[in-house]
Formats: C-alpha cells, structure tokens, sequence
C-alpha cells in the first residue's frame, strides 16, 4: 500500500474495525497527540481529550485496565453531552472504584470542593461543574445491561454529588460528559 509506513501497521490478527487495549498500547508513543493519530490513522475515532484520559494514564490501576481491555474500541462512538446532576445520580459505578468516589463525595459533602488546584477550586465554584469532562459509556459495551458507567473521572463525579448533596448545585443543572456508545450497525 503506496504511503504505509509498516512501523505503525496493526497486525491482522485484529482484523478490520476491531480496537483492542493491545492494539492501541502497540501503537504507544510517549507524546499523547502522537500516539491518538498513530491510532487514528488505523482507524480508531476517539477525540483527544477522551484518548487522553482513557489511554494514557491507566497503567496503575489493575481493575481499571480490566474493564477497558473487555471493550472493542473500534465500535465506539462518542459524543459530548449534558447530563443533569439526576441522571448523573443514576450513573454506575465499577465496585472497584466506589470507594475513591465515596471519599470524595464525603469530603465535598462536609466541606465543599477541596483540591491544591486553585483553578479547579475556582471553576467549581463559579461554574458549579467540573473543568474536564468525566467519561461514562452504555451498558452494552460493557457485556450488557442498560444505562451508563462511568469509567473516568471518580473524583469528580463524587464532588458534584458531593455538592448536589448539600445543595450547593441544583438538580436540573447540566454537566458536560463525554458518553460512549456502541455504534449503530450499518
């Protein structure tokens, strides 16, 4: 194939449109922009800040990596959306990662937003939501089920029910997340 570079080629056993987590780790480059357009010249469609999150700083947490190496990448649309703090309450939550979403529920509840960084301090306080968006994706491709769950973003999920919680941010409010679906066979 005229232009291919055989560096970045994915090897046939994943086949066409499938996206593992071993295809995009095999596809790694240490700068972020890089590694999404090694990845999206192999056909995954992921926006930035979503690979960013999802991609790139997950080597730590053994259930995290659990979860997203059971989901086939490639059938994955996302979409840039507003939930309100209802249907954020209605979100699941990996039993894994509940605890982390506890404490900082907790602490939001009896303390507001607590954080070293002035500016996600300041967002919070002026915007009533977070800075960077946290990341749910639908049941179905996490081997069935109905809803969303959220896959990034425990801390800040447990400060805004922390919030809601105190009243401090009102139910109907929007929030930004970005949502993961199973694209629509065509």
């Amino acid at each position: 194939m005229a232009g291919h570079n055989s560096q970045f080629s994915t090897p046939s056993k994943y086949g066409p449109g499938h996206f593992s987590w071993a295809r995009i780790r095999s596809l790694y480059d240490a700068d972020a922009i890089l590694h999404c357009q090694r990845c999206e010249a192999e056909g995954l469609r992921c926006p930035l800040e979503v690979f960013a999150q999802l991609f790139r700083e997950t080597d730590s947490n053994e259930d995290f990596l659990v979860t997203i190496r059971t989901i086939d990448w490639g059938v994955v649309t996302w979409e840039h959306r507003e939930l309100s703090g209802v249907a954020l309450r209605r979100v699941r939550v990996a039993e894994a990662r509940e605890e982390s979403l506890d404490e900082a529920r907790d602490m939001a509840t009896q303390y507001g937003i607590v954080d070293n960084r002035e500016e996600v301090v300041s967002h919070w306080r002026d915007a009533k939501t977070w800075l960077v968006p946290p990341i749910v994706v639908s049941g179905d491709l996490l081997g069935g089920g109905t809803g969303l769950e959220l896959l990034v973003g425990n801390t800040r999920l447990g400060n805004l029910l922390g919030l809601l919680d105190r009243e401090e941010v009102a139910e109907a409010q929007g929030h930004l997340v970005w949502v993961g679906r199973c694209m629509e066979k065509r």
